[in-house]
């Protein structure tokens, strides 16, 4: 099996296509993060992140369906699956990024903040489970066991990938299932003299 694409000369490989796709992907995915972090705050940002999620499997689907069409609908399901993999995988990487830089170096108590937030929550609902949550979490404050920049990155890039190998392997079948092969002209009819 070759995951190489030799339509038009271009040659390219599903990792090459999976990087390139996964660098717009992965500036989306950053994107999406600012948007999250800063629904907190803002109203219209809430609503641009849950939009832009709800956006990412038609991305995916686009980026996808346009590496089997460049294969001339050639491309098996391993092979558009590892693409959606990959472009998972590239794309985490650059939105892990972007979130370290943020929580390490931008908004260093954004963490902390949430957390606040969600202990004054808890403790406003008057039901046992909730000040049980509202305990939990000023436990886990009090012993520093809140996640680090380095920690939401490297798990950024988990989520990010595992629940893109799900999405992806759905999407290939969708795109496999959609599109069908372009069949080469037929030869002329023979000419007798």
């Amino acid at each position: 099996m070759s995951f190489i694409n030799n339509t038009k000369g271009k040659g390219k490989t599903i990792y090459r296509r999976g990087a390139d796709d996964g660098l717009w992907f992965g500036i989306y995915l950053s994107l999406l993060f600012l948007a999250s972090v800063n629904s907190i705050y803002s109203g219209f940002a809430c609503l641009a992140a849950l939009a832009m999620m709800i956006a990412v499997p038609f991305i995916i689907f686009y980026f996808l369906r346009r590496g089997y069409r460049a294969d001339n609908c050639m491309s098996p399901f391993s092979g558009l699956w590892l693409h959606g993999i990959c472009i998972f995988f590239f794309g985490s990487l650059l939105a892990a990024l972007t979130a370290y830089i943020y929580l390490r170096f931008f908004n260093p108590a954004y963490i902390t903040n949430v957390v606040d937030l969600a202990i004054e929550l808890y403790g406003s609902v008057d039901t046992p489970e909730a000040h049980e949550m509202s305990s939990v979490l000023q436990k886990a404050k009090d012993s520093h066991m809140l996640p680090t920049a380095q920690g939401t990155a490297v798990q950024l890039i988990w989520m990010g990938v595992f629940t893109g190998s799900l999405l992806s392997m759905v999407l290939s079948a969708i795109v496999r299932a959609a599109n069908r092969p372009t069949l080469p002209p037929p030869p002329p009819p023979a000419q007798f003299n």
